[in-house]
């Protein structure tokens, strides 16, 4: 117990750099801890995988620099997946900088694709129709930020071109092939396969949600750890046909689609950090105890 007592006058310092090294070794000898995706997860990956190919999928990027360490990886993972399934990802964002975000996703995504093509051809998990490399306005498209958040959802709703006569980069979207249907007839929400955002606050899935009755179109998100209670509900209301939350989140999607990318990369930081920090919870806590009874002896 005098140790214990001890260790309650630690210097702070002592604790920070411990803290510290628990961060930096993992990441230099690059561990890799198990992954094992939850429901949430698997039912969002299940959603994506079982939709037919050149299913038009809408992104909508509702998160900016400050949330990307959480959601960046997440969308990452998932757009992979669509490639490889030969979907068409439709991104857009209700934050200022949804476009950027959007931006970098897709070039890291279609990285990913390449890079990966002829090992996952020669496993057969790639989709009849894929290419060794996916084309912008054919493959995917970042159409950027639109402002108005719920209201700009609910134009989409009527009119999807719209509000996106123009993608992020100026290019008319009218004749781009992604937007062609079958028929002839004009593009709407209703061909959207799926609606996905990745909410770090208001304006994301919530704006989804609050006009599903006028798109009826399935929806899921990719949210920060501290919105994970939050979007629970929706999951459980069968609202969200699944959910990554946080970096865990992207970590199991990206163990789904046999990748490691900086969502598994973070978590034997992120668990060895919490480790030590319960630790020392636990030793702050039995230093108290063991101080009480001994001022209480003395007394």
């Amino acid at each position: 117990m005098e140790l214990f007592i001890k260790l309650k006058n630690l210097d702070r310092r002592w604790v920070f750099l411990c803290v510290a090294f628990s961060v930096m070794l993992p990441m230099i000898f690059k561990m890799d801890f198990p992954v094992f995706p939850g429901k949430s997860v698997e039912g969002l990956y299940k959603f994506v995988d079982q939709l037919p190919e050149g299913t038009r999928c809408f992104l909508s990027f509702d998160f900016d620099p400050a949330s990307e360490p959480e959601l960046g990886p997440s969308a990452i993972a998932i757009l992979t997946h669509m490639f490889r399934k030969n979907l068409k990802p439709l991104c857009g964002g209700n934050w200022p900088l949804g476009g950027e975000m959007a931006e970098a996703a897709l070039s890291t995504a279609a990285d990913i694709y390449k890079s990966t093509y002829e090992n996952m051809k020669s496993a057969g998990k790639l989709a009849a129709g894929c290419k060794p490399s996916v084309e912008k306005g054919v493959d995917y498209v970042n159409l950027g930020y639109k402002p108005g958040a719920i209201i700009h959802v609910k134009a989409l709703c009527s009119d999807f071109m719209g509000p996106y006569p123009q993608d992020r980069d100026g290019n008319s979207t009218k004749e781009m092939p992604i937007f062609m249907n079958p028929d002839g007839r004009k593009f709407a929400m209703t061909d959207v396969g799926i609606i996905v955002s990745f909410t770090a606050g208001t304006g994301g899935i919530e704006s989804f949600i609050s006009v599903a009755g006028e798109h009826k179109r399935p929806m899921a998100a990719g949210c920060t750890s501290v919105n994970i209670p939050r979007f629970v509900t929706y999951l459980q209301t069968g609202q969200l046909v699944g959910m990554t939350g946080g970096l865990p989140g992207a970590a199991e999607y990206e163990k789904l689609i046999e990748y490691i990318g900086k969502g598994r990369e973070g978590m034997a930081p992120q668990s060895i950090a919490h480790l030590i920090i319960m630790l020392f919870i636990i030793a702050g806590n039995i230093a108290f105890i063991a101080e009480q009874r001994k001022a209480k002896k003395k007394a």
